[in-house]
């Protein structure tokens, strides 16, 4: 799990850039009298840019019984700002993760200040070496560019994402506070079959981005696996936060039970995603005294599945330990490749002896 952080990391926040972009079609002030499927339009339609804010994403799970193997909940979560760059550059950004659970507990993040890269783990920083950071770059970059060509920005509905087609018997509960900006607040409940016809379209989409780590995730959920989450989740209900004046979306809360009848496990699922501090200037700079990106790589093992991403997304990743020797050819093979994506993946083979 240690060994593939780095590129979850990093793939997260290239997703999360390509899609956090927003929603939105009136600047008409909403009330808690406003029609919710109004709301739901405005919010989930149209587009108006979420330049930068502060990300806070958290997932908890909790299961019992049956053949569960967890030992308490486990918990993981994403923080910290993120400002975007004129020109579908790689945003800056300073993200923050831990993993509680399972008898681990896993403290790790990525920062960009456009043209350098760190990653943290378990309390230390480590720069990432230039050729890497700036390959990572160019593939975020070019896959950008090529999932909007060239039109700003993207949209929910450009990943097949669309709650106005799952969500059910949705009701506008009110006013309330996210962060320091007024929204409204929109419940509803799930229809399941609906939502994975949506997840398989997300899937295919950014299968289709060559999103770096893109190589791990499925195109599609097969028919067996649609059916046995259909079957599984119980009661899901979902709380929608859109901006009071601009529908733009500030939160969205996802909590379901799960119970599989097979194993005898049942337990809970709680998905919470905010965005604060809409639209203001984050500051973000360099970790101090970073380390040297080779000791990161002494402690994961190599490069490992870093070297894929950095090679724009591929599925291979080197099983090698990764020598400076190796590392140098690596470098350099990556500076020859330029922005050619094929041959970037190549380079991994360097590294797999």
């Amino acid at each position: 799990m240690t060994r593939s952080l780095p590129v979850a990391l990093l793939s997260l926040l290239a997703a999360l850039a390509l899609v956090v972009a927003a929603c939105g079609g009136s600047d008409d002030e909403a009330s808690s009298t406003t029609d919710v499927n109004e709301l739901l339009t405005q919010t989930f339609t149209g587009s108006k840019e979420v330049k930068s804010g502060n990300l806070e994403l958290s997932v908890e799970l909790e299961a019992k019984g049956g053949e569960s193997e967890l030992d308490g909940p486990v918990s993981l979560r994403l923080t910290g700002p993120f400002q975007a760059q004129d020109g579908g550059k790689l945003p800056e950004f300073d993200l923050e993760a831990s993993f509680e659970g399972a008898g681990q507990s896993i403290q790790a993040g990525a920062t960009s200040t456009g043209e350098k890269g760190f990653l943290s783990f378990q309390g230390t920083d480590y720069v990432v070496q230039d050729q890497i950071f700036q390959q990572f770059k160019a593939g975020f970059e070019q896959a950008r560019k090529q999932a909007t060509d060239g039109e700003e920005p993207q949209s929910f509905a450009s990943l097949g994402m669309d709650p106005r087609k799952w969500l059910t018997s949705p009701k506008n509960a009110g006013e309330a506070k996210v962060g320091d900006a007024d929204t409204i607040k929109i419940t509803g409940g799930v229809d399941v079959a609906k939502l994975l016809d949506d997840v398989n379209a997300a899937l295919g989409k950014a299968s289709s981005l060559g999103l770096q780590g893109a190589g791990e995730v499925p195109e599609k959920l097969t028919d067996a696996q649609r059916q046995q989450v259909i079957e599984a989740v119980k009661d899901p209900r979902v709380e929608i936060y859109t901006g009071a004046e601009d529908k733009i979306l500030r939160r969205m809360v996802v909590n379901l039970g799960v119970e599989d009848s097979d194993s005898g496990t049942s337990g809970t699922v709680a998905f919470d995603v905010a965005i604060t501090d809409l639209n203001e200037d984050q500051d973000i700079a360099e970790p101090a005294d970073a380390k040297p990106f080779d000791e990161l790589l002494g402690q994961l093992g190599g490069l490992g599945a870093l070297g894929g991403a950095a090679a724009g997304g591929g599925s291979s990743e080197p099983s090698g330990g990764g020598s400076a020797a190796d590392l140098d050819a690596y470098s350099e093979c990556l500076t020859d490749a330029g922005e050619d994506v094929a041959k970037a993946r190549e380079c991994a083979e360097l590294l797999a002896g």
